[in-house]
């Protein structure tokens, strides 16, 4: 192809036809030029086809997070439930409205919860990476919610490892060798009977003001969080449907 253009060129040149060869040589270099243009206009095609198919599996990768997010927030929300429940026996016990055999397990006063959700974790840079800024704006919003969920997490059990369970110990409630029961049915970390015996003092309703307190802001953010993280699957389904 090329040493066809140079004998027409050569050719235009012998026979003294410079205008003629001028108009050629500028058609020439707008063909070079839009071919330029054509392939540049490929290259982006293919890396928007690219970018376009790298947020697809990136979204239908943070899709499933937030599927197992939801799991777990179930998880956290049942079991912050039962604890409530304890401390709310507790205080109908101070108030002699109840009985001591109606307050329930009381191991679950001593436990912390485990940080398990993983959307962000697993896609730290994803609002960055989306294209559409109604979804980004969904992201970050639910980012910041999970940054205020752990915080809230976070709090209650400092607050549980650094009051709860010392003052258990230091009190002497906790039933030795029942930390290696693997028998759920025997399973008994605390003594009742001590535990109740101490509860009639002040110190211990103050320890259990503070964790229940903590325990309940933690327990609004997993509710606000359970509704966001819907709000969020469905909002990239949607987005995932449209695109």
């Amino acid at each position: 192809m090329i040493s066809f253009f140079r004998k027409i060129r050569q050719k235009l040149l012998t026979q003294n036809r410079v205008t003629r060869y001028l108009i050629y040589a500028l058609g020439e270099i707008f063909l070079v030029v839009i071919g330029i243009l054509i392939a540049l206009q490929v290259n982006n095609w293919n890396e928007e086809r690219k970018e376009h198919k790298k947020e697809r599996e990136q979204l239908f990768f943070a899709l499933e997070n937030l599927k197992t997010d939801s799991i777990s927030i179930d998880s956290i929300k049942s079991r912050t439930d039962k604890i409530l429940a304890v401390h709310h026996n507790l205080i109908l016990l101070s108030e002699n409205k109840i009985t001591d055999e109606a307050v329930g397990n009381l191991d679950l006063i001593r436990a912390s919860e485990p940080n398990i959700l993983i959307i962000k974790k697993n896609n730290p840079n994803l609002p960055n990476e989306v294209k559409d800024q109604e979804l980004r704006r969904i992201l970050l919003d639910h980012y910041l919610l999970i940054d205020w969920l752990e915080f809230t997490i976070l709090n209650h059990n400092e607050i549980i490892e650094v009051m709860v369970r010392p003052f258990l110990a230091e009190k002497k409630l906790l039933n030795f060798g029942q930390q290696i029961e693997t028998d759920r049915q025997k399973f008994e970390l605390i003594n009742d009977e001590r535990f109740f015996e101490e509860f009639k003092n002040e110190e211990i309703k103050q320890v259990l003001f503070e964790s229940g307190i903590k325990l309940r802001i933690m327990r609004s953010n997993i509710e606000s969080f359970a509704q966001k993280n819907e709000d969020l699957k469905k909002a990239i389904m949607s987005y995932l449907n449209k695109n």
